[in-house]
């Protein structure tokens, strides 16, 4: 991890959006790793605050596509045939694929503000060939408050961004709340326009 985090500093930007696509496509970085190290190279005005969190919003949405279309080209076949070489977690994976299976395209929204199974999500999406557009829309809302809450934080606590990795559960209820409230609008704004037109 160390090493990651060498890299941010000697590559920016360009570093931080390949982490983050990587994380997203499932294979195992931290994203508190990634984005408090982000925030705090936003407090050593490193980096810069909305450069950062667009940057790693855009690697999120690509690395869930990828993520999205190896599920719906190759199925779960291939994740578990090759999941061995990229450190695949199978127990997280089932988590995420019953969540799908059980609340279909809320729990990409519900999933995206969850630590550990937040990256699975996209692959049994693809798996079940969800409306791509309508995974679009779900990612993008679930990976906006979860990347802001995280790069806010790391820049906030400075030289002490760390402090997320052991207090990750704080940000996970603050996260997880946000989600809620972003999916109860989202859902009531479409049952409006559906209900007046």
């Amino acid at each position: 991890m160390d090493t990651l985090l060498q890299l941010m500093e000697s590559y920016g930007y360009i570093a931080l959006f390949v982490a983050m696509v990587l994380e997203n496509a499932n294979i195992p970085i931290p994203s508190e790793v990634v984005l408090g190290f982000a925030g705090f190279l936003i407090s050593q005005q490193i980096f810069s605050f909305w450069t950062t969190f667009i940057v790693a919003c855009l690697a999120g949405l690509v690395g869930s596509v990828l993520s999205y279309w190896l599920g719906s080209y190759g199925g779960r076949p291939l994740l578990l045939k090759y999941g061995k070489y990229i450190f695949f977690n199978e127990h997280k994976f089932q988590m995420a694929e019953n969540m799908f299976n059980k609340y279909g395209g809320a729990a990409v929204l519900i999933c995206r503000c969850l630590p550990g199974v937040r990256t699975f999500i996209s692959f049994p999406a693809g798996v079940a060939r969800y409306p791509f557009w309508k995974f679009t829309i779900f990612t993008i809302i679930g990976t906006i408050p979860w990347t802001l809450l995280l790069v806010w934080a790391g820049s906030l606590l400075g030289s002490h961004w760390r402090d997320l990795i052991q207090y990750n559960h704080i940000f996970l209820i603050v996260i997880a709340v946000v989600c809620v409230i972003a999916g109860i609008v989202y859902f009531w704004h479409k049952r409006r326009r559906r209900n007046a037109a």
